[in-house]
């Protein structure tokens, strides 16, 4: 019985691996190198989630004031640098307001479409398994 199950859950295991590459579509490695904005953006885009990131677990009380604010800076700036290197090759500028919108897009495309809570981005929702 024990055998069993172990080799079912190594079948499904090696299934998953196999199938995980077939679920995203196309290889970015297929498409060509990423453009030096799609590299901007995606810097800006993760900085910008680790700043909600960080908000979360200060919220909950994983994270003190301090620290919180030490890297939620540090964030900040990785942020305002791939902002500030997007400018240059889309010639616009980018000042506090925009930051604080970009944080505020993100935050929303983060939250789950049926309840409104925090989640993962492309995971079920906590709250209501959606």
């Amino acid at each position: 019985m024990t055998s069993t199950l172990v080799v079912a859950a190594l079948a499904l295991g090696a299934l998953a691996y196999v199938a995980l590459p077939l679920r995203g579509g196309p290889r970015r490695e297929a498409l060509g190198p990423p453009t030096r904005a799609e590299q901007a953006g995606s810097r800006k885009r993760a900085a910008l989630v680790a700043i909600i990131d960080l908000e979360e677990e200060r919220d909950v009380g994983k994270l003190s004031s301090e620290d919180f604010d030490e890297l939620r800076g540090e964030y900040e700036a990785e942020a305002v640098a791939a902002l500030r290197e997007l400018d240059e090759l889309a010639d616009s500028t980018w000042d506090d307001e925009r930051l604080e919108l970009e944080i505020a897009q993100v935050r929303e495309q983060l939250k789950c479409p049926t309840c409104g809570a925090p989640r993962t981005p492309g995971g079920a929702c906590a709250t209501c398994g959606a």
